[in-house]
């Protein structure tokens, strides 16, 4: 899966796999499928989005656009350039129904495909990645998911690995080959940015996110959270609500 999040007008901020990013107008940020990615902007200064996902694959074999080197941000060189291609593919999508729409849709997406690969000039990644490196992917993306399904419950490393059909020694390799993390840490940052939507989006006791984010204790998680964020969980929601206000 590929997303393409393009700040229109205005500014925003996100967050993609823990790292902060301030989005200004023209900015182009590039998600790919297993990232964990949440955006907000401030009510009084609303921002136009214009984004796109897709899903790639041929049978079984990733589309080669997953093996290109697209780089995670990029200002746009000129904003009324990309809305203009964009909204050539929305003209054909809102003229769905009539005789061929299905393959002028098509088209219109892989023009407009074509445009952004052509201004991001993003090239292949050097050396094919084997069979086997690309089931080692699609395994530990699928055991992404089936961990994120499951945030606020108990998981044993063994029953994660057997979600995937693998063993817990080899499990534990790829995951940390492949993501840079090994799997409890990776579910742990899960857990902790979901704790932080939860604290700026809500108003549920900080035991009770605490519990629903899969942390029992609520002084280990509130140690685990200053750890991440440099703050306390109350701090933090103080912090988030002072700022958007």
């Amino acid at each position: 899966m590929l997303a393409f999040f393009f700040v229109e007008q205005s500014e925003c901020q996100c967050e993609l796999n823990g790292r902060h990013y301030r989005l200004q107008q023209g900015d182009l940020l590039v998600i790919r499928g297993g990232d964990e990615f949440t955006f907000r902007h401030k009510a009084q200064q609303p921002t136009s989005i214009l984004s796109a996902c897709m899903a790639l694959g041929q049978g079984s074999e990733s589309n080669t656009l997953l093996h290109r080197r697209i780089p995670r941000r990029t200002p746009w060189p000129v904003t009324e350039d990309y809305r203009k291609e964009f909204e050539k593919v929305m003209a054909i999508l809102g003229s769905e129904g009539s005789v061929g729409s299905q393959l002028r849709t098509s088209g219109a997406i892989l023009q407009w495909l074509g445009y952004v690969l052509h201004e991001l000039q993003a090239p292949l990644s050097s050396g094919e990645k084997s069979v086997a490196e690309r089931s080692a992917v699609e395994k530990v993306l699928q055991a992404q998911r089936w961990a994120t399904e499951r945030l606020g419950e108990s998981v044993r490393l063994d029953d994660w690995a057997s979600s995937v059909g693998l063993g817990s020694i080899y499990f534990g390799r790829i995951f940390k080959k492949e993501s840079g993390k090994r799997p409890k840490q990776w579910l742990n940052e899960r857990r902790l940015q979901l704790a932080a939507r939860l604290l700026q989006l809500t108003g549920k006791p900080i035991y009770a996110i605490a519990e629903e984010c899969g942390f029992s204790c609520p002084f280990y998680f509130s140690r685990t959270f200053r750890k991440k964020f440099g703050m306390p969980p109350s701090d933090f929601r103080n912090l988030k609500r002072t700022s958007a206000g």
